[in-house]
């Protein structure tokens, strides 16, 4: 079969180095690339797919005049300007137009069945007083003041929660990889979570990347900005409170708040005797089943601790967890780790629709990033039921 060359625009090319790295094209693919924008060669067919695949950027786009603008609207709502962010990846990209898909598919489902729009969407919008505003979502979600005290650990307390949002319709997806593809990792520097808020479906995803603690506080935090009723893109690693939005500073004060609630910290920060900060600041963590960073950014907040302090605590936490995941083996339950990701409430919805024939099981699969093999298994065990 002939060798095909394709003309491709520079633009087009140089647009498409920008959105991955050369660590992921390969030396051979880079030098090739090099040769097309010097001019001194044109890139066949295939080499154009591999280009594609390598980078994870639609086949179509290389064959565009211009380079595409893609509307990604949640970037507005960044909690922090970065770099990784003005420069989204496509990673990042991918998993914004899988969970809007998701969502899409249940604003129509909840119409289609007569569903009420959420109530706790937008409930909030324009209070900022941080007590009245975790009265208001602890009593919603069914919390007590002392929650946590039912939980074993942040992995219980996160269920708990996440438990409790599917019950007020919120949908929560969570997972550290695109689809199904291992080698597309999510970066926990890029963002933690995100919140997309609408009334007949309001999602919240959490990058499985990170701790199990900082999940924790990441969905507690995207839950307020779902009840104040505006979008989010959470990047925010070291719950820092400068130049950052007035909502932004509101939502980590209301996720603190929930998590550590202020009169009994201050109970317990006065009881504990260890004179060492560092080991008070651990005792407590594992008190109120929550990380050492926020635990030491409610010390700080409450004049207990000073920044330098606090930014060792942090500093250690994410070392500490990067070691940890270095690590860690792969692997694990692959049934398990599929519910995980899952919002238990949608798929159940996505069962009863193809069980009515609404919606093909093809669909079904794709929504789910499962298979016909490993789909009933998956549902099932979030309570779906297929006939």
């Amino acid at each position: 079969m002939p060798t095909v060359n394709v003309n491709i625009q520079p633009a087009i090319i140089n647009w498409a180095l920008s959105q991955t790295s050369e660590e992921k094209l390969g030396v051979k693919l880079m030098e090739s690339i090099q040769h097309w924008l010097d001019g001194t060669k044109s890139p066949t067919f295939s080499q154009i797919e591999d280009f594609s695949k390598k980078s994870h950027i639609p086949l179509g786009y290389f064959f565009l005049q211009t380079p595409p603008v893609e509307k990604i609207g949640l970037l507005e709502y960044r909690t922090l300007d970065s770099i990784e962010l003005a420069n989204p990846s496509r990673n990042l990209i991918d998993i914004i137009h899988e969970m809007e898909a998701i969502q899409d598919w249940m604003v129509d489902y909840r119409k289609e069945m007569n569903y009420n729009t959420s109530y706790v969407v937008n409930s909030l919008n324009g209070a900022t007083d941080i007590a009245a505003i975790a009265d208001s979502v602890r009593k919603d979600l069914g919390l007590s003041i002392e929650w946590y005290r039912e939980c074993g650990n942040p992995s219980e307390a996160f269920n708990k929660v996440r438990g409790l949002l599917e019950d007020c319709g919120v949908i929560v997806m969570m997972s550290g990889i695109v689809g199904k593809n291992t080698h597309r990792a999510l970066d926990i520097n890029e963002f933690r979570a995100f919140a997309m808020v609408n009334e007949w479906a309001p999602l919240i995803f959490i990058n499985g990347a990170d701790s199990l603690a900082g999940r924790l506080f990441s969905l507690l935090h995207e839950t307020v900005h779902i009840w104040i009723g505006e979008n989010d893109l959470y990047n925010n690693r070291r719950y820092s409170t400068e130049k950052v939005k007035t909502v932004e500073v509101i939502c980590n004060a209301v996720a603190g708040e929930i998590i550590v609630p202020k009169q009994i910290f201050l109970e317990h920060w006065k009881r504990t005797q260890n004179e060492d900060v560092y080991i008070k600041i651990r005792e407590l963590a594992k008190y109120f089943r929550c990380s050492e960073s926020v635990l030491a950014r409610r010390a700080l907040d409450n004049k207990k601790i000073d920044k330098i302090v606090y930014e060792q605590v942090v500093t250690d936490a994410i070392q500490a967890y990067i070691e940890y995941k270095q690590e860690k083996s792969s692997g694990g339950d692959y049934y398990k780790v599929a519910r995980s990701k899952l919002d238990g409430v949608f798929v159940r919805a996505l069962c009863e629709s193809v069980n009515s024939g609404r919606t093909s099981y093809t669909e079904a699969y794709r929504l789910t990033n499962t298979t016909s093999k490993t789909f009933s298994e998956v549902a099932s065990g979030l309570g779906g039921v297929l006939w």
